[in-house]
């Protein structure tokens, strides 16, 4: 009988929080791909990072200085 008794109980718990969370609003959620902004591609090595944290020169985008550096270099020769 008390065993009975505990599994209605917590089929009971059960139902109620489920129905709560059918109907509680939830968290909102943050939108990442706003937050990044536009996306680039290095021209060295071709990964993507965001606009703001490429390094721009002469209309191409790179990842990292050495990366500008390398390109700058393979250019003079």
């Amino acid at each position: 009988m008390p065993l009975r008794t505990l599994l209605i109980l917590i089929a009971i718990a059960v139902v109620i929080l489920a129905v709560k969370r059918l109907f509680s609003p939830g968290r909102p959620r943050a939108n990442k791909k706003l937050e990044q902004g536009k996306m680039v591609q290095c021209a060295h090595c071709g990964i993507y990072l965001p606009e703001p944290d490429a390094i721009a020169r002469e209309g191409r985008f790179y990842c990292s200085q050495a990366h500008l550096d390398d390109d700058r270099d393979r250019s003079h020769k």
